[in-house]
């Protein structure tokens, strides 16, 4: 056996032993008991952390008698390289998201005697929760053979090893992959903080759930940003965000820990949504699940570029669930954890006090408030979430481009939705309900107007439809972020900039969205090629593309490798020029399309993508070899890209700000010696007496923060 088995099964037996341990600590109060819990949780951690290092050695001495080390590199391949090869596969990276788990662990082993203000009780089921979670994780670990050996016949062939893709031999795939699993593996601590909170019912349960929920979001954001950079300059079909099912599938998770983050801070200010946010916590880490899912048993939609392939399509799920046990352990935990989640809902929505109905306001604009604003967001983003996830099983065995029309018409239409409500919510308090209402329904009046209008001209529709919207939701950010400076308070000031900063960053991502797929510039006659948009070129001739003009300059091929009947690897390079109005701002320009040795002959294995940037677009540029004297262009211009990565740069920023500089306090709550509620706590606080003041219901966030800035400026005053 090798010492990384044994280094599994290590870690797989600890994790069941600390949740054990804790499940008898929290009956008998038995300190010893949860000091051995303890122990076993460290132990988990440092052998996890000896399997990915011993993993990490055998890559980075190129210890080929391991099969997985063999699949995923070879002698030659660079040191960066052989490195991100240990997450290069499924198995390796399923090692990686399960170390990235042990160290949440570890983390909130470490703080949990820091933590007075919560109850022993949600200490006990958090641990539980998380160490089961790991046991679990480890038991699928201990099926994917990580450290088998290498067959013989597989080294006679490849005794330097097969090798890695050229495409995953890039920057971005050496970051990509750790942000994407570290994102997942943060979102178990939402769901372990959710599960406690259910079941120990400790209000307090938001200062575990919100810092890691928080930095779930900013490396989930990194990942679909990382990713699309990936796509977009090194893939070579055009495009970086295609609605692919594995793309689709990672942004589910994304959308629910952004309707988590809402409600988590609604619920820790005001105690709203008690049911849906710990119920949103558990369903974030399902749909961290599902994305890994939908990656592992890609063959149920298809080719993906991002998928394991696993299975045979025509076998359907049934099929890959029997002949893939990572996958089926994967779905059966999905599965569960869904299943706990209805219960626990309806578990709690039976035992809950349900408040009397609200009575309607006297006009249409009464219902602008915050406490409705939020239901608005979330019910929006939820029906955006179904529909997103709806599309993905309707269009399981579509065409790419027919996928990526559906999603893209659709989706425009909740986006719109969401622009929208964010204004209404950015701005109601400074317009008032009445204008903020009629602010609403001029903007859905303008989109639909100038959406109709663009039928009937060479404007796109829904670049139309869309940007009424779009642009009131950047002014309504731009104002809030213009309002947010405190004097004399750099915290402050970085408090009330930072959720600003994240909508200005949804906004002007999904600007650059819609315009940057929907009014691309190609050439004259251009023609499709499996897909592919562009202009068969002769050398010497030159192609109109807007404003640009790129000349056929040379074209070459050379072998590298192998013997010279039978090269290993096939280059064939372009030389181009490239003009704008008439100058010259690109000379010399030299693109090279990678060709190897496969089952039918020499393959694409890596396409050269030359983008040239400026303010207003990209020019975009590959190119497929024909013949000698003939290549396959294709050249477009692509608009706003750099409003696109400005709004992912600030997304990431606003979230990352507001995790540093936001403060908030745990809530008070009676506790026993060991940690559990007193009978006074359990006691409800009696309802105050009279109607609310005029105003008392709505003080919500705005209101909270007007309040601290007065009294901030009247200490500073004395």
């Amino acid at each position: 056996m090798n010492p990384g088995d044994v280094l599994i099964l290590v870690a797989t037996v600890t994790a069941l032993g600390a949740a054990v341990a804790r499940a008898f600590s929290m009956r008998s109060r038995n300190k010893d008991l949860i000091n051995l819990s303890v122990l076993l949780s460290l132990g988990t951690f440092l052998a996890l952390t000896s399997a990915f290092l011993l993993l990490t050695y055998y890559f980075l001495s190129s210890e080929m008698s391991i099969y997985y080390v063999w699949n995923y590199s070879s002698t030659d391949l660079d040191t960066i390289y052989k490195l991100s090869g240990v997450w290069a596969g499924a198995q390796g990276s399923f090692l990686l998201w399960t170390w990235f788990m042990s160290i949440v662990l570890l983390v909130e082993v470490v703080l949990e005697p820091r933590r007075k203000y919560l109850r022993g009780e949600f200490h006990h089921l958090f641990q539980i929760a998380l160490s089961g979670l790991l046991f679990i994780f480890m038991l699928i670990l201990m099926t994917v053979d990580l450290f088998s050996a290498t067959p013989g016949g597989a080294l006679s062939i490849y005794p330097n090893g097969r090798g890695m893709e050229l495409v995953l031999q890039t920057p971005e795939m050496v970051i990509h992959p750790p942000v994407v699993f570290a994102g997942y593996a943060f979102a178990v601590a939402a769901l372990a903080a959710s599960l406690a909170y259910f079941v120990s019912k400790d209000e307090n349960w938001f200062m575990v759930s919100l810092p890691w929920s928080r930095l779930s979001w900013i490396f989930l954001t990194l990942g679909i940003g990382i990713g699309a950079i990936w796509a977009y300059y090194v893939l070579g079909w055009g495009g970086y965000w295609g609605w692919d099912p594995v793309e689709t599938s990672s942004l589910l998770p994304w959308l629910i820990v952004t309707l988590f983050l809402h409600t988590q801070l609604r619920h820790a200010r005001n105690g709203e949504y008690p049911i849906a946010s710990p119920a949103l916590g558990i369903i974030s880490f399902v749909a961290v699940l599902f994305a890994t899912f939908a990656t592992r048993a890609g063959s149920i939609w298809g080719s993906s570029v991002h998928a394991f392939l696993s299975g045979d399509r025509d076998a359907g799920l049934l099929g890959i669930l029997r002949d893939d046990s990572t996958v089926l352990g994967i779905f059966t935990l999905m599965v569960s954890l869904l299943a706990v989640s209805m219960y626990l809902v309806y578990w709690k929505y039976q035992k809950s006090e349900h408040p009397a109905e609200e009575s309607e306001p006297p006009k249409l604009s009464g219902y602008i408030s915050d406490k409705n604003n939020m239901l608005f967001t979330v019910l929006l983003i939820s029906m955006t979430t179904l529909i997103i996830l709806l599309l993905l099983f309707k269009n399981a065995g579509s065409s790419a481009s027919a996928n990526f029309d559906e999603f893209n018409q659709k989706m425009s239409f909740f986006f719109v939705a969401i622009m929208i409500v964010m204004t209404v919510c950015l701005i109601w308090r400074f317009l008032g309900q009445d204008l903020a209402l009629w602010l609403g329904v001029l903007v859905v009046a303008a989109s639909i107007v100038f959406g109709v209008a663009a039928m009937a001209s060479s404007f796109s529709p829904l670049v139309a439809f869309s940007l009424p919207s779009y642009l009131v939701a950047i002014g309504a950010s731009a104002y809030k972020l213009s309002k947010s400076r405190v004097p004399g308070s750099l915290r402050k000031t970085m408090q009330n900039l930072s959720p600003h900063l994240i909508h200005l960053g949804v906004a002007l991502v999904l600007l650059g969205y819609v315009v940057s797929s929907n009014m691309q510039t190609y050439a004259d006659d251009s023609e499709d090629k499996q897909g592919i948009t562009g202009n068969t070129v002769l050398v010497g001739d030159s192609l109109a593309v807007g404003a640009y003009d790129i000349t056929l300059v040379s074209l070459t091929q050379r072998a590298e490798g192998g013997t010279p009947g039978s090269p290993d690897m096939i280059l064939t390079l372009a030389t181009l020029n490239i003009s704008r109005s008439g100058d010259r701002v690109q000379s010399g320009v030299v693109l090279t399309d990678k060709y190897t040795w496969g089952t039918t002959g020499y393959q694409v294995a890596e396409v050269d993508v030359h983008i040239f940037k400026s303010v207003q677009n990209d020019l975009y540029i590959n190119f497929q070899w024909l013949n000698s004297t003939t290549a396959f262009i294709q050249a477009k211009t692509v608009p706003l890209m750099n409003v696109l990565w400005g709004g992912f740069g600030l997304l990431v920023i606003g979230l990352a700000i507001r995790t540093v500089a936001w403060k908030i306090e745990p809530k008070r709550q009676v506790l026993t010696k060991q940690g559990g509620p007193s009978k006074a706590a359990k006691k409800p606080t009696p309802a105050p007496k009279g109607p609310p003041k005029e105003g008392e219901a709505e003080k919500d966030y705005e209101a909270i923060v007007e309040e601290e800035l007065k009294k901030f400026k009247e200490k500073r005053s004395r």
